[in-house]
């Protein structure tokens, strides 16, 4: 069993979200800044938004069976074999989200998320893609060529994980149609800055209509 928060407008949804969060090593969990910041924001626009817990972290059950080895083998390595479980977690949450709401959703990563994310995308049938801080020197992203939604790219001029211009040199090689937007001092992590992220995730989503009209109240 996984622990999510759901958040969804007072309206008939126009869309639904799945949001993957960062690296549970790192700090990575549905309370995470960005995750928080994006999942009110979409509601407020009208889209159905699921945020959850990799398995091991929160409430969620499962997760490494022995944390310290994977940990210590993270730190050495930087992956580790059970990551494919947090890859399967995002398979049962789309799942989940298309029981809850029947409607092809756009799929976001944030960090680590970006990969567990576009790992499931032939089973998503993704609207939209959006990807945040990815880590193209960390991890591959050739499923991205199975689909042709439209994809977003969001990095900072600064992230210690991916320097600008090899971003922008991965960037280039992925198919079309595609979207990069480079925000200023955001770093890996956009703390202070999860109104730009917002914006630009919102203005994206706007432009290919897939978001309503600002609303004012949403639930949980």
């Amino acid at each position: 069993m996984l622990e999510g928060t759901l958040t969804y407008p007072a309206g008939h949804p126009c869309c639904s979200v799945l949001i993957a969060g960062p690296h549970p090593f790192l700090g990575g969990d549905m309370g995470n800044n960005v995750v928080s910041a994006l999942s009110k924001a979409l509601a407020l626009r009208g889209a159905v938004t699921l945020r959850f817990n990799y398995g091991g972290v929160g409430a969620s059950e499962g997760g490494p069976a022995d944390w310290p080895k994977v940990m210590s083998k993270f730190w050495k390595d930087g992956t580790f074999d059970e990551e494919q479980d947090w890859v399967n977690d995002v398979g049962s949450a789309l799942a989940g989200l298309r029981r809850w709401c029947d409607l092809s959703p756009v799929v976001l990563g944030y960090s680590f998320g970006c990969w567990t994310a576009v790992k499931n995308l032939r089973e998503s049938n993704a609207k939209a893609i959006v990807l945040i801080s990815p880590n193209p020197k960390q991890h591959e992203f050739e499923p991205l060529c199975q689909s042709q939604a439209p994809l977003l790219v969001i990095h900072s001029d600064n992230d210690f994980t991916c320097a600008a211009p090899e971003m922008m040199s991965w960037f280039e090689s992925l198919r079309e149609p595609k979207t990069r937007i480079q925000l200023s001092a955001g770093e890996h992590f956009f703390r202070g800055h999860e109104l730009d992220v917002t914006a630009t995730v919102l203005g994206f989503l706007q432009h290919h209509r897939l978001l309503g009209a600002e609303q004012h109240d949403n639930g949980h």
